[in-house]
């Protein structure tokens, strides 16, 4: 087994470690150290939008680095793609990882299934490396998300020109947040989402289906008559605020042609393509910075402490200077959506 990382040497040097692993066992020595240095880095103040690029790319690294090991170096025919929040370089501790593979054309049925086998046994070793598969079932080593090249490809036409079908906006988006993670060698690590913003640029459909979702209302803060109510005011925080500023840029990025991928990237683009509205976009741009900072603090201090993770946060619990602050959060994004559901309605977006 590999000695640790020295905290000191920093992300930079667990990162090199994650490459370097020659063994399962010193790949989870490097991630642990990876984890080690991102908790001294907690402690040190380091900004978190710092902090969430370092650990996004360290688990794209783990990716890359488990699937190395699980084949001994050889690749089998396939390219390995992380989306969500690892891709977009914003994950938080605990975050899992969701994962899609592009298999070579000239790969036939038994080998897929081979290399479907083989997914399932990189995303155990990231398991015992403490990473998580996504819980939403987004994993290489299901069909769905096992695809050759130029399924994946006839599949993003398909859901763009027909988002009801086949879960077409849910696809579209694990495409628009697609970043390979260097294991295949023809393949583009942005093959898949400038693939997307191509179709979505000749697909008006997919746009306005993805708008429609973005301004969807799943869930909100309790107002202070419902919690004296129900005697609750637990707030889904990843529910109720980020994933809507997170959908909104993303649609935004999609409608302005563009495949940059992080949340604050994709509103400047959208602002200056004047999809957005240029104060709404500094708006929800800042709304972001904010619950990224405060969602970075409260699952950190669960995460060194070894306890479990969760973005539902109770608002009594909070200081009221928090509190008054997510209200405000809140109150910003509800009146952008409003804004978006009425020009919507306009086809001001086509």
């Amino acid at each position: 087994m590999s000695a640790p990382v020295p905290p000191e040497n920093g992300i930079a040097h667990a990162i090199a470690q994650i490459d370097s692993a020659t063994d399962e066992a010193a790949f989870c020595t490097a991630v642990g150290a990876a984890r080690m240095v991102i908790a001294l880095e907690v402690r040190a103040r380091t900004p978190e939008a710092t902090l969430a690029a370092a650990w996004s790319e360290a688990l794209r690294h783990s990716v890359r680095a488990a699937a190395r090991l699980v084949t001994g170096g050889v690749n089998p025919g396939w390219t390995w793609f992380v989306s969500g929040s690892v891709a977009r370089g914003e994950a938080a501790p605990g975050s899992d990882v969701e994962t899609l593979i592009a298999v070579d054309d000239t790969i036939d049925a038994d080998g897929k299934t081979q290399i479907m086998e083989l997914a399932a046994l990189v995303h155990a070793m990231l398991e015992r490396g403490g990473i998580g598969s996504d819980a939403n079932g987004v994993l290489a080593s299901r069909g769905r998300f096992c695809r050759r090249t130029s399924n994946w490809f006839e599949g993003i036409e398909r859901w763009c020109a027909n988002p009801p079908a086949d879960r077409g906006v849910v696809m579209a988006g694990l495409m628009s947040d697609s970043q390979g993670v260097g294991t295949g060698s023809s393949l583009p690590d942005h093959a898949l989402r400038s693939e997307n913003v191509r179709c979505a640029g000749r697909h008006y459909p997919i746009r306005l289906a993805m708008l429609q979702d973005a301004v969807a209302v799943r869930a909100g803060f309790p107002s202070r008559l419902k919690i004296f109510a129900t005697q609750s005011d637990a707030v889904d925080l990843k529910v109720a605020a980020i994933d809507p500023v997170v959908k909104i840029a993303r649609w935004a990025a999609l409608s302005a042609g563009t495949d940059v991928l992080s949340t604050p990237a994709r509103l400047d683009a959208a602002a200056a393509a004047e999809v957005l509205d240029a104060d709404d976009a500094s708006t929800l741009r800042d709304c972001f910075g904010w619950l990224l900072r405060f969602r970075w603090h409260s699952r950190a201090t669960a995460w060194q402490e070894g306890r479990q993770m969760s973005d539902t946060v109770s608002l009594s619990a909070l200081a009221p200077q928090e509190r008054a602050m997510l209200r405000g959060i809140a109150r910003e994004i509800a009146g952008i959506r409003r804004k978006l559901i009425y020009l919507s309605s306009t086809s001001s977006f086509q």
